[in-house]
């Protein structure tokens, strides 16, 4: 189980003090897939670097399994916006660089490469290099190498976020599926309102900066989830109340943006 205890964030910008999130307590329960969703500039990707242990927040801590995470680990697999692939590497040897850097033999990397390969759909791209690969596709191969790994918990940071409006639709099915088969603990930080509710099995909603958890919403839709479901009318319900519930944390924010100002 991932937790974060009373998380708070301050870092010095010019001349000024900036609080980037106070008082965040979140329990992350094995197996659950958990969306992060607030306002642009409320702390959601600093929040998911220090439950990754990139960054230690200024109060607080973070636990796994009650033991501090203080630096990044191999029991918490991050993926970024921008797949960080090596360009000299092909695609099965990228995959199996975590497996060689942590003492396997290579016959074991690239074995586990390709059954890793196989699951996130590019079975014959193997001896492919990440510059002949779409998008999609190197962010597919990014998330296999993440796997790799063998993560207890896989941190995302808006993975879809530069992909093209279909390439982040499909991407968004094909995470689901791999999901269902894994069953990892999933924590995903999104802008997007109809990504976080087809995916996630919660969806915590930020406040506008500093960071605070305004609302934690059960997402109660059927599993396994597949196109159809994001045309469903419980999915089109949940997606219009948190964007009520987070057009008024914009407004709020806005407010106080023009009351300081004035």
């Amino acid at each position: 189980m991932l937790q974060a205890d009373d998380i708070g964030m301050t870092f010095q910008r010019g001349s000024r003090r900036v609080t980037a999130l106070e008082g965040v307590s979140l329990t992350f329960a094995r197996g659950q897939f958990s969306c992060i969703l607030g306002p642009s500039g409320s702390g959601k990707s600093t929040l998911l670097h220090i439950l990754g242990g990139f960054e230690q927040p200024t109060t607080g801590d973070i636990t796994l399994d009650d033991c501090r995470v203080e630096r990044p680990t191999r029991r918490l697999g991050m993926v970024f916006q921008h797949a960080s692939l090596f360009p000299w590497r092909n695609i099965e040897r990228n995959v199996a660089w975590p497996i060689e850097a942590n003492g396997g033999s290579r016959k074991q990397a690239c074995n586990t490469a390709r059954e890793l390969l196989g699951l996130v759909g590019l079975r014959g791209f193997e001896r492919a290099y990440p510059a002949e690969l779409s998008g999609g596709m190197r962010q597919r191969a990014a998330l296999a190498r993440t796997l790799a790994m063998e993560p207890e918990v896989l941190l995302m940071d808006e993975p879809f976020g530069a992909l093209d409006a279909q390439t982040r639709e499909l991407m968004q099915e094909e995470l689901s599926r791999i999901w269902q088969e894994s069953r990892l603990t999933v924590v995903f930080v999104t802008h997007d309102i109809s990504e976080a509710v087809f995916l996630g099995d919660r969806v915590v909603l930020l406040t506008a900066r500093p960071g605070r958890v305004a609302h934690d919403i059960t997402i109660d839709l059927e599993r396994p989830r597949d196109g159809e479901t994001k045309k469903s009318k419980e999915l089109l319900d949940y997606h219009n109340d948190l964007w009520d519930l987070l057009r008024a944390e914009i407004d709020n924010a806005d407010a106080a943006v023009v009351g300081v100002t004035s």
